[in-house]
């Protein structure tokens, strides 16, 4: 069994090893010391004191830290990445000092021996709170002056030109509500303190290990060497995994106090409250349109609640991801959009899957069906129009953001003909309110600051080419094992089972970033091609001398160094006196995914209750190296993005509680609210790498989330939509009022 079927095989028969496991019988950390935490009962609060005298006396109890311990560590706020401007990000603490700001934040943390016994002594700290009137939601916000950033970008003169001369102004708004990101492996970590070298070891679920470290040098003021970051299993990431969370660096403090490695396991209530949480923004817009029904001009007003601090990668999630793809797939001249972020007393918002994407596909899409209704058009017809012309690519907008390659016009056509959409009559139901909707959207993927290395090494072992490859970039669901091997194999002319990976090794020193923004096969799969090519080049220059023959005139396949006309030179394995070893790096550029997805739905107009009847998705995805691995990423992103559409949201009630604080309260999507559902691939190599490859993590969500809210829309015909998410009740009251104010 190669190392790819056993990664598939040991997951789904329920043998993976995930964080908690680690200190498990067996694990990496026995006997550890527990950690439990005391969270804020309070959205907003001042800390009037903290008694954790008789918690400290309590049976097994090893050490109570609070915000003191930190600040005598000399703990830093939280890094936040921004190239725009100026923030004003207020302090973000580990423990919180004087004043907490969102329900559940950190104010104590207990180690004792058992885990009953941190939880005992947890609930025994006498926590004084003098409560405060919390803000909560964007418009709040903005009442309150909460503005922690403000951007704008664009030809704001060109915009407005254009709209003083249109022949028809769009107007929409819609807010995307919070999102929790529910994922499979609540929060969880485990921390060991090295007093002899100063050295920390963790084990957390992350996205990338190079981010952990950067998080925790920048809080606990150490050099980045100083952290061992152990490679498991993770369980499920979306963007909320690859940064630092407060409760890990003081985890570690109390590693390095108490002397022992502590362990803490975080319940399901805990991630409700405390995970970075997606979406929570408003999004305005206008669009101009000629009298042909051509768009001239686009003008976007773009608020974001960031919650009670910003997260490390919140400004780019808001505002680069926004900016990257402000006019989607349309040739639109001029454009404009500003950007207010702001600070409520909830959960922290960061890149949840899609992280700016769906916010702005959505906004430009809704704007694209109003236009076609006031024109009363075939909303496929006014997007044919108006797309940017594949011979056109590479397209620079007016941002000045260039999209690498498209075809939308080859998009719609088939997402027209795979869905039936001329047949959709034929499908109406007596009883219920059916409608139809196309999303036609574009979304960047990849990037990052600094190059993306891979290290590979091929050597003989027992009569073989074995290779290896180590990766900074390790996966939470996407398939690298194959993806790598894949890109490796077919340039050294060795299949899989000769290939391992390792990604994410605790000891590595290989640059680049994690799995995240759908970059990992565009960037890290880039260096490991260019390691390869650098040692078949290696490998066919040393047969070139045997076979007294020019080095390009030969290839590598099936194992061996072969001519042009398929007959073999040498083994390769005939070559490895020594092992041949290379470093890929590849600087991360950009490249942009684009698909077309249609859905159909189904109102029962008595019970409000809707229904996703047909789904299909065509996507422009590159390249595609792994074909399974791809269509599996837009199965798992659609899930999400109809999840948005139809059921999910974070509620919280004036008082900043969390009304939706379980999965028996929040309704994540199941599997018998999918029907099935067709991935089809519509694809066109990106110029902007070496692969070819477009990432596609992202795309299911943003495809889904906009044609889902145009069927419902559609459904509804001139009613206007009620809020995000389309939930039973809010379309039964929508109905409802039609009807009242009809008759």
């Amino acid at each position: 069994m190669t190392q790819i079927q056993e990664e598939r095989v040991r997951k789904v028969s329920g043998h993976g090893r995930y964080t908690a496991d680690d200190w498990q019988a067996g694990g990496r950390f026995p006997n550890p010391a527990f950690a439990v935490y005391v969270r804020s009962p309070h959205a907003a609060a001042r800390i009037v004191a903290i008694d954790t005298s008789a918690a400290a006396a309590m049976p097994g109890v090893l050490r109570i830290l609070t915000a003191a311990d930190c600040a005598e560590a000399g703990f830093s706020t939280f890094p936040v990445l921004n190239r725009w401007g100026p923030v004003k990000a207020p302090f973000r603490p580990s423990l919180a000092a004087d004043a907490v700001r969102h329900i559940g934040e950190a104010i104590a943390l207990v180690v004792a021996d058992t885990q009953a016994q941190a939880q005992d002594a947890a609930e025994a700290v006498a926590v004084t709170y003098e409560p405060t009137q919390p803000v909560i939601g964007i418009e709040q916000a903005l009442a309150a002056d909460q503005v922690v950033f403000s951007h704008a970008a664009g030809d704001a003169v060109a915009v407005e030109a254009a709209m003083a001369q249109a022949a028809a102004v769009i107007e929409t708004e819609i807010l995307l509500p919070r999102l929790a990101p529910v994922i499979m492996e609540p929060r969880a970590s485990v921390a060991r303190y090295d007093a002899a070298s100063g050295d920390y070891t963790v084990r957390v679920p992350h996205q990338g290990v190079n981010e952990i470290r950067r998080d925790l040098a920048a809080v606990m003021g150490l050099p980045a060497e100083r952290f061992r970051v152990l490679p498991g299993d993770v369980g499920g990431g979306f963007g909320p995994r690859n940064s630092v969370y407060p409760d890990l660096p003081a985890l570690l403090l109390a590693a390095r106090l108490t002397g022992r490695t502590v362990a803490w396991a975080g319940t399901r209530t805990e991630s409700f409250l405390t995970d970075l949480q997606g979406r929570g923004v408003l999004v305005r817009g206008r669009l101009a349109m000629d009298r042909d029904g051509r768009f001239t001009a686009m003008d976007v007003r773009y608020c974001a609640d960031l919650g009670a601090y910003v997260s490390p990668v919140a400004i780019i999630a808001n505002v680069h991801n926004p900016l990257a793809s402000l006019t989607g797939c349309y040739a639109i001249p001029a454009a404009h959009a500003s950007f207010q972020l702001v600070l409520t007393n909830a959960a922290p918002t960061g890149p949840y899957r899609g992280a700016g994407r769906p916010e702005i596909a959505l906004l430009v899409e809704r704007l694209v069906d109003l236009a076609a209704r006031r024109r009363q058009e075939d909303p496929f017809a006014i997007r044919a129009r108006n797309a940017i012309p594949a011979a056109a690519f590479p397209y620079t907008l007016p941002s000045g953001i260039q999209y690498d390659s498209a075809d939308f016009n080859a998009l719609l056509r088939q997402g027209r003909a795979a869905s039936d959409w001329d047949g959709f009559a034929t499908r109406q139901r007596a009883g219920v309110l059916r409608g139809r909707g196309v999303a036609l959207f574009i979304e960047v993927s990849g990037g990052g600051a600094a190059p993306d290395e891979a290290a590979l090494t091929l050597t003989a072992a027992n009569g073989a080419a074995r290779l290896h490859i180590e990766t900074v970039s390790g996966a939470t669901g996407q398939s690298h094992p194959t993806t790598f091997s894949t890109i490796a194999g077919a340039r050294l002319g060795l299949a899989e089972s000769a290939i391992t990976l390792l990604a994410s090794d605790d000891s590595t020193r290989l640059g680049g970033a994690g799995t995240y923004a759908s970059r990992s096969t565009i960037t890290t799969g880039s260096a490991v091609a260019l390691a390869a090519e650098e040692i078949a080049g290696k490998l066919r220059g040393l047969a070139a001398l045997r076979a007294n023959c020019a080095a390009d005139e030969l290839h590598l396949a099936d194992n061996q160094i072969r001519r042009a006309d398929g007959t073999p030179v040498c083994s390769i394995v005939s070559l490895l006196t020594e092992p041949v070893v290379a470093t890929g790096r590849f600087m991360p550029t950009n490249a942009f995914a684009s698909g077309c997805h249609v859905a159909e739905v189904e109102i029962d107009p008595e019970t409000g209750v809707t229904r996703l009847a047909r789904f299909v998705a065509v996507d422009d995805a590159g390249v595609t190296i792994d074909p399974v691995a791809a269509m599996a990423q837009i199965q798992g992103g659609v899930a999400q993005g109809v999840g948005e559409a139809l059921s999910e949201e974070a509620v919280l009630d004036n008082d900043g509680q969390a009304v939706a604080g379980s999965l028996m309260d929040y309704a994540a999507p199941r599997a018998d609210d999918f029907p099935d559902y067709a991935v089809l691939s519509c694809n066109t190599p990106s110029p902007f790498n070496p692969l070819g490859v477009k990432g596609i993590g992202e795309a299911g969500t943003t495809g889904a989330l906009c044609a889902v809210t145009a069927a419902v829309a559609d459904a509804l015909g001139d009613r206007d939509l009620p809020p995000m998410p389309f939930t039973a009740q809010r379309m039964w009251r929508t109905l409802r009022d039609q009807a009242a104010s009809a008759s």
